[in-house]
């Protein structure tokens, strides 16, 4: 039986995936890299087998999202992806939190939760490629925040490139014409 036979419907994965996650995030938090071992241990916290298994609501694709900027705040909550969307999408850039300098440890999951929150104030819907970056003395965090691409925006960027691609599709058959006109006899 398919993995995906077990998936229910609307659901972003199905109980063995959801436990493939949890058993390479358990790993990943054993690792002797003490930045992945918390950014694992940090992920590990926040994954809920339940809620990866839940159906996906519908009502969270209508919510308004209010005009405070570029693309505005969210009130939907921000997802951390290990691989690129299957989702058309495009990319808002890239968010920096760092680890305030008066503060001489820091709380990984405090760094996480304020990037989730700074993507969230942006309007993303997900950021991949959570990094470390920074030096010892000051801890950055670092992600690559992206946005969904609405169906209106998906029918607008095709008929913007559709004049492009009707312009490519017109000159390659007028070489082929020339190339048919100039090519020597058969036989």
């Amino acid at each position: 039986m398919p993995i995906n036979a077990l998936r229910k419907p609307g659901a972003k994965m199905s109980l063995k995936e959801a436990l493939e996650r949890v058993e390479k995030l358990k790993r990943m938090a054993a690792s002797s890299n003490p930045h992945e071992a918390a950014v694992a241990s940090a992920r590990l916290k926040a994954f809920d087998v339940n809620a990866a298994r839940a159906p996906q609501s519908k009502d969270s694709e209508t919510v308004p999202i209010t005009e405070t900027g570029v693309n505005g705040p969210s009130n939907q909550k921000v997802e951390v992806l290990d691989e690129l969307p299957v989702i058309p999408y495009k990319e808002l850039g890239e968010l920096e939190v760092e680890q305030p300098p008066e503060t001489s440890s820091m709380n990984w999951d405090v760094l996480h939760a304020e990037l989730l929150e700074r993507a969230q104030q942006i309007g993303a819907n997900a950021i991949i490629d959570i990094q470390i970056k920074g030096t010892i003395q000051q801890k950055i965090l670092v992600g690559t925040a992206l946005k969904y691409l609405s169906p209106q925006e998906i029918l607008d960027i095709q008929a913007a490139n559709k004049l492009e691609e009707d312009e490519k599709a017109y000159k390659e058959a007028q070489k082929e014409r020339r190339d048919e006109d100039w090519a020597p006899p058969v036989g």
